[in-house]
């Protein structure tokens, strides 16, 4: 079963801690459903591109990286409030239009948004665009003829939504970012220049979880004639091994002769040394490029 407001975790220890929600006057509440322990950290991990978190003014939290929130509880309950941003809506889209959610989904999703407060705004066209996915208007021919390019006429209503589109206009480079890599991989990234990805790319190293974050731009644009110049540097300037051989391994436009001609000239034996003793890494670059590193320690 698909759980509404995935975007939201709740935990204790490791362990998912169960929530119901409501919508009360335009403000989405939630509530723990599981027994809580007193003097624990419940940690909340949230889509900070699509939602914002208002907590009790009684309550005790810490902020960690963005996204996260870390909860001293003091009671075996909890709950907060949950206001959703326009990108709410530009992230159902974007789910659809990449097969990640069903048309019933998308529909329960956008009934959400339309009945929050930022939904509300666009009450009349968001309202017409249901009825039009919906096509509750139509005859049962009809929608048996339809159901065989369902996915693509839907599709359509989405894209050319006027809503949609001023809203994805006016997105910046730190919420265009944040959409694209909340997924690692999708058939239908956003079509930007060469000028948007760098921008994106640099946005990215300012944030937090800037090496997943880029990482993951680079997987979602991979083999689409874009310029790595940007991320060649970055994974190579980390020095963290980890990431530079999921780069290395997993984004087919990396060019192995390239990376390892700029892990030379860092001239840092010690992080040529730990590439190489690294069993993942080592054994991702041929065997021409691993020679050409030993012969430089």
């Amino acid at each position: 079963m698909y759980k509404m407001l995935k975007d939201i975790n709740l935990s204790i220890d490791n362990n998912e801690i169960n929530f119901e929600y409501n919508i009360e006057e335009d403000t989405i509440i939630i509530r723990t459903t599981d027994e809580l322990k007193i003097n624990s950290i419940l940690k909340i991990y949230y889509d900070e591109n699509i939602y914002e978190i208002k907590l009790n003014k009684s309550t005790k939290y810490n902020l960690e990286k963005s996204g996260e929130i870390f909860i001293h509880l003091d009671n075996k309950e909890m709950n907060f409030s949950v206001i959703l941003k326009k990108n709410y809506f530009v992230k159902s889209v974007y789910k659809y239009i990449n097969k990640l959610i069903s048309k019933d989904i998308l529909i329960e999703e956008i009934n959400i948004f339309l009945n929050s407060k930022v939904g509300n705004k666009y009450n009349k066209d968001i309202t017409n665009l249901l009825l039009n996915i919906e096509n509750k208007d139509k005859s049962i021919e009809d929608l048996i003829l339809d159901n065989e390019n369902e996915y693509e006429r839907i599709f359509n209503l989405l894209i050319n939504n006027k809503i949609y589109i001023n809203i994805v206009k006016d997105m910046n480079d730190l919420e265009l970012m944040l959409l694209i890599t909340s997924y690692i991989f999708v058939p239908y990234a956003p079509k930007i220049n060469q000028e948007r990805f760098n921008n994106l790319v640099n946005v990215a190293k300012t944030y937090d979880n800037a090496l997943e974050n880029i990482w993951r731009l680079g997987m979602n644009y991979d083999s689409k004639g874009y310029d790595y110049n940007l991320l060649d540097d970055f994974f190579v300037n980390s020095k963290n091994v980890w990431y530079l051989g999921e780069y290395i391994s997993s984004i087919n436009q990396v060019k192995q002769e390239t990376i390892v001609n700029k892990i030379i000239n860092t001239s840092d034996k010690d992080f040529i040394k730990q590439i190489l003793k690294d069993n993942f890494i080592a054994n991702c670059l041929d065997k021409k490029y691993k020679e050409i590193l030993e012969e430089n320690i």
